[in-house]
């Protein structure tokens, strides 16, 4: 059996972004609410999207605009604008009850941590054979997280933007970096002092 380290690739598909899908892999996946982001940082964004769909996706041009685009993408989400669901308490614990239990289409996940409107996740290793099994593991997860989160605060209507950024961790030098960077967004957003003190991880 594969481990997370040393998955097998099963291709790459593109909708806003390109996502790199192996089969046993860990990946650090932040999605945001819906309504989070300006229009000026969306087309920012979309522009360096655009940007990807045009060059190799294995490329150091590419690795440097996927840097740029999640480091413009945090500086927008960090400020809490828009849609903020998580600043509810009862949203945020709704949250992190779903995240503790979910385990379903190989998806679950070792760290996490919940900002005002968006999710940082570290992902267990995701079992898929397909590309088409990593779309419907994710689908499935935020049409499920939405329907539990709208519940809990007494909402209706979209709850995730549609796309997704991931990242395939490539060793485990790289899962430590994404486990601090998790550990100090809330401090680094002015959320808290201390990383220890912030509730909403783990």
């Amino acid at each position: 059996m594969s481990g997370p380290w040393s998955s097998c690739f099963l291709g790459v598909y593109n909708d806003s972004l390109p996502h790199w899908v192996v089969d046993c892999g860990c990946y650090a996946v932040t999605l945001r609410c819906q309504g989070s982001l300006p229009i000026s940082t969306k087309e920012r964004l979309r522009e360096i999207s655009d940007t990807l769909r045009q060059i190799d996706p294995a490329s150091d041009e590419a690795k440097a605009s996927h840097r740029r685009h999640f480091a413009i993408l945090e500086q927008a989400l960090d400020r809490a604008e828009g849609f903020c669901p998580f600043t509810d308490r009862d949203g945020a614990r709704a949250m992190m009850e779903f995240l503790d239990l979910y385990d379903s289409e190989g998806l679950s996940f070792d760290h996490w941590i919940i900002m005002p409107n968006h999710l940082h996740l570290v992902t267990a290793p995701l079992r898929c054979s397909s590309i088409n099994d990593f779309r419907t593991a994710w689908s499935r997860f935020k049409s499920r997280s939405a329907r539990a989160v709208n519940r809990a605060i007494g909402r209706e209507g979209q709850f995730w933007q549609s796309s997704w950024y991931d990242r395939w961790i490539r060793g485990p030098e790289e899962h430590q970096k994404w486990l601090t960077y998790l550990m100090e967004n809330p401090v680094k957003a002015g959320l808290c002092r201390r990383a220890e003190d912030y509730p909403y991880r783990m």
